[in-house]
């Protein structure tokens, strides 16, 4: 694996431990290396200048979600003040960024002045002095901290994001009863814990072409009527979007809206925190631009779309100034079968285009796609929802009910806690027995000094119980029959330096 610019190739170099790291490799290797993320060499016309090590961080310092690691960076004496350390910083994010990585965190000696605008030229943020304790000396020392964000923070700033997508399903034939609808929706989405409820704005004339016909999926549930008219029936009045999204507000859940054309997005606009284009809105130019330049973050649902069109979809949009973008995987079939959600892409999607990612949902199950979504990364939830299935219209008999809606949130709630932050540790609740039946190198009976250690004579490989833990069983052939330091009594650990 390598990545490669005119300056700096980052190569990976896992087999290729120093010689001088041998006496200790499987302790280093043990407790620094990842799978996915392991030490870089960085290469200058084939001289190894600089060492990279990555560690991943419980937590991102400022509390956001997604995978973080630590870098450290060790440029060789004779390369110091080359000016190569912030070309190989900016090519090691580069690389970190399509390992699905979400955030870089720095930490450098607050006497260190060079390396700490080595990283602010690198594009890191400073985000204050503190102190720490050196693992190896004891010593408090002062340190300067930085973060490189390679996705987006709006998106990791919170748990999952849920949308309740009301859609069209607020239309009920009469303007009052359209507006009771739509509050009853909203009632409904605030009862179910989601974060925001959405509706779609349109006209048909900026959807369709005139002659357009019939849509063969709403004609076999026996919706015959020209694409066109069921539009023109369904089309919010722009006056509807003040009265719902000031409802919105009042109930305490987020007004969202999806606008199909440039005067929808400009009606939308100033009511909305954020926007959402539609999958077969992927290509529109001018939607993509206005999102940009407003400033606002951007769901981008990518159904029926392909990898080329979304790369593109994504540079236009960061070409015109845009950020904050997620990417929501959908399959554009209503319903889809669960067989055609493809949750494990969004790995994937997050590594292509380096953004934040989510669903857009559209299998009648309420739990089983989000839930297998959240497990693979999904910082957003989409899902269509309805007070009946019967209700007459187009989108009401493959959406989830308002009760089934409340499972929903309930079960992507409890995915997120299920997930995780993706380290292997041993957890806080593992302690105690952690520390009474890990087995370790224990005194089968009381040793004296002098006495030759002897597997299942004198030591075995026990749980400890209340005593004290020996070390590692790794280490059990290193000790067989060498000379005990010590007097160790029967059932405690046999420790580094007991032997010699």
């Amino acid at each position: 694996m390598a990545w490669r610019n005119d300056a700096t190739t980052l190569a990976a170099s896992y087999h290729q431990a120093p010689k001088q790291w041998a006496h200790f490799w499987p302790e280093y290797r043990d407790r620094y290396f990842d799978e996915t993320v392991s030490p870089l060499f960085a290469l200058w016309q084939g001289q190894r200048v600089a060492f990279l090590r990555f560690t991943h961080t419980p937590q991102h310092p400022l509390g956001l979600g997604g995978r973080c690691v630590d870098i450290s960076i060790n440029v060789a004496p004779q390369w110091r003040g080359q000016g190569l350390a912030v070309p190989i910083l900016r090519a090691a994010s580069r690389h970190l960024k399509g390992l699905g990585i979400d955030s870089v965190v720095a930490e450098v000696r607050a006497n260190n002045g060079v390396s700490a605008r080595v990283f602010e030229k690198a594009g890191y943020r400073f985000l204050g002095e503190s102190s720490k304790t050196v693992a190896d000396t004891g010593e408090r020392v002062a340190i300067f901290r930085f973060v490189e964000d390679l996705t987006s923070p709006f998106w990791r700033q919170q748990g999952v994001y849920i949308i309740a997508e009301a859609g069209s399903n607020w239309r009920m034939g009469h303007p009052a009863r359209d507006l009771a609808m739509g509050k009853a929706l909203i009632d409904a989405a605030v009862v179910s814990g989601a974060d925001a409820v959405k509706f779609q704005t349109y006209r048909p004339e900026k959807v369709y072409v005139a002659n357009a016909g019939q849509s063969n999926y709403l004609a076999e549930s026996g919706i015959k009527q020209d694409i066109r008219d069921i539009f023109a029936d369904l089309a919010m009045p722009y006056s509807m979007i003040e009265d719902l999204a000031g409802y919105c507000k009042k109930a305490g859940i987020q007004f969202l809206s999806t606008g199909f054309s440039v005067e929808d997005f400009q009606a939308i606009d100033p009511w909305v925190p954020l926007h959402k284009i539609a999958s077969y809105e992927i290509s529109h130019l001018r939607l993509l631009d206005l999102a940009a330049n407003s400033g606002k973050p951007l769901l981008l649902s990518t159904g029926a779309s392909r990898a080329e069109d979304i790369a593109w979809a994504v540079e236009r949009y960061h070409s015109q100034g845009g950020r904050d973008l997620c990417l929501l995987q959908c399959t554009a079939k209503y319903p889809a079968p669960l067989a055609t959600v493809n949750s494990a892409v969004l790995p994937w999607l997050q590594r292509r285009y380096g953004v934040s990612v989510g669903l857009s949902d559209h299998s009648r199950d309420p739990i089983t796609a989000p839930v297998a979504a959240v497990a693979q990364g999904a910082r957003c939830i989409e899902k269509h929802y309805t007070l009946h299935n019967a209700l007459p219209g187009p989108d009401h008999s493959f959406a989830i009910t308002a009760d089934e809606l409340t499972q929903m949130v309930r079960r992507i709630r409890e995915a997120e806690e299920v997930r995780g932050d993706g380290i292997k540790q041993v957890q806080p609740q593992e302690q105690e027995l952690a520390a009474f039946a890990r087995r370790g190198v224990q005194a089968l009976q009381d040793i004296a000094p002098g006495e030759a250690l002897l597997e299942g004579h004198n030591i075995a490989i026990l749980r400890p119980g209340q005593q004290p833990l020996g070390v590692h069983p790794r280490l059990l052939e290193q000790m067989q029959g060498r000379i005990a330091q010590r007097a160790i009594p029967a059932g405690q650990g046999v420790q580094l330096g007991d032997w010699g």
